[in-house]
């Protein structure tokens, strides 16, 4: 979706390595692919985001930036921290009272596919909405 003329060299390959892993047979979480999903991905296979020569958070930065569509959601504390885990067992959630949360690779998945959903739902409209104000040209 995001012409690489518009990104940097290292952007342009954490993009390709997410479109890589959506197509994994084996480890791809399927239409949506977070950069924790890449990450963790990237770990499974004895590498890490600078073997690729990619600055992690400069791409993050840069990517929320370039002048591409970016539809934003909200999402509650827990959710936002269970994506932005990769860590290959689950993290660790500590409350304010002393409880402790281990959130499980399914407890991730599930969160997961509940965004995935949210996405397929509002980002068709969102597409078609600047398309029909024309800020957005299609192929």
């Amino acid at each position: 979706m995001i012409p690489r003329h518009l990104v940097s060299k290292g952007a342009g390959i954490a993009l390709d390595l997410a479109t890589g892993l959506a197509r994994d047979p084996n480890d791809g979480p399927g239409k949506a692919v977070f950069f924790s999903d890449v990450t963790l991905w990237l770990d499974k296979q004895g590498k890490d985001w600078a073997d690729f020569g990619v600055d992690y958070e400069a791409v993050i930065d840069e990517l929320v930036k370039a002048p591409v569509p970016q539809l934003y959601t909200t999402l509650v504390q827990k959710a936002h921290a269970i994506l932005c885990d990769a860590s290959r067992d689950g993290v660790r959630l500590y409350y304010p009272g002393g409880d402790v949360e281990h959130v499980t690779p399914q407890v991730r998945a599930d969160v997961h596919a509940a965004i995935t959903t949210s996405l397929e739902r509002d980002w068709p409209p969102y597409i078609q909405g600047l398309i029909d104000r024309g800020a957005l040209q299609p192929r």
